[in-house]
């Protein structure tokens, strides 16, 4: 089958992904390419990039052994599935991978790693003149690079939305909606999670409100048996 030849190929770049970046994170680790979780998610992860309009044979995933509905992405197209957001169901699998995805194909990773290293690179030649710098830039720094991250939240979603339609999904806002709600209520919630000026996500209603507004649900079918 196709999806598991692609599972095979992602599985074994995952393999050099876990050896060669340090950034990973805690409990990573690699399915064999015969598990299904691993032809599932190589089928998600390669449709969301074709919807992107970016190359899906330079994507690379793992798995992280955690009960967290999250998914992580590093540069050079490396993703990160948590065993909870894999136990959700496809729409919400889809959607979280679209929303990751677009940060991807927006270079919001390096952009974030740029902003950083040019505030403490700033930081550090002030320092030369005005000893104590240093201690500013831990302080704004951080502040600094969260804000941008918020900011680069919203405009994944947008970004998601087109990807979650080009992928087939005929209610592509709704589905980022009602997904995003799903997993804001999923327990436990991550441990880094910070909120107000220290969190890099947006409230959950500001993100629902720039969703909108939200296609017509569509219709369930009548499932009642006729007599």
């Amino acid at each position: 089958m196709k999806v598991r030849g692609r599972g095979l190929a992602l599985a074994l770049a995952s393999a050099t992904l876990l050896v060669g970046c340090a950034s990973a994170p805690a409990g990573t680790y690699f399915a064999p390419p015969g598990d299904p979780r691993t032809a599932r998610m190589a089928s998600v992860l390669h449709r969301a990039a074709f919807a992107a309009g970016d190359d899906p044979s330079r994507y690379s995933f793992a798995f992280v052994n955690s009960p967290v509905a999250a998914v992580y992405s590093d540069e050079e197209a490396s993703f990160y599935f948590t065993e909870g957001l894999m136990r959700l169901p496809d729409p919400v699998v889809d959607a979280m991978v679209a929303h990751e995805t677009a940060h991807e194909v927006l270079g919001h990773v390096s952009w974030r790693r740029t902003l950083s290293l040019t505030l403490s690179a700033g930081f550090g030649g002030l320092g030369l003149a005005m000893p104590g710098a240093g201690l500013i830039d831990a302080v704004v720094n951080p502040l600094v690079v969260r804000a941008f991250s918020r900011r680069q939240e919203l405009e994944a979603d947008q970004k998601a939305v087109e990807i979650l339609r080009a992928m087939g999904r005929p209610t592509p806002r709704r589905t980022l909606a009602e997904s995003l709600r799903v997993v804001n209520g999923t327990y436990p919630r991550p441990k880094e999670e910070l909120t107000g000026l220290l969190s890099t996500q947006p409230e959950l209603e500001e993100r629902l409100q720039g969703l909108e507004p939200l296609e017509p649900a569509v219709p369930v079918a009548n499932a009642t048996r006729r007599p």
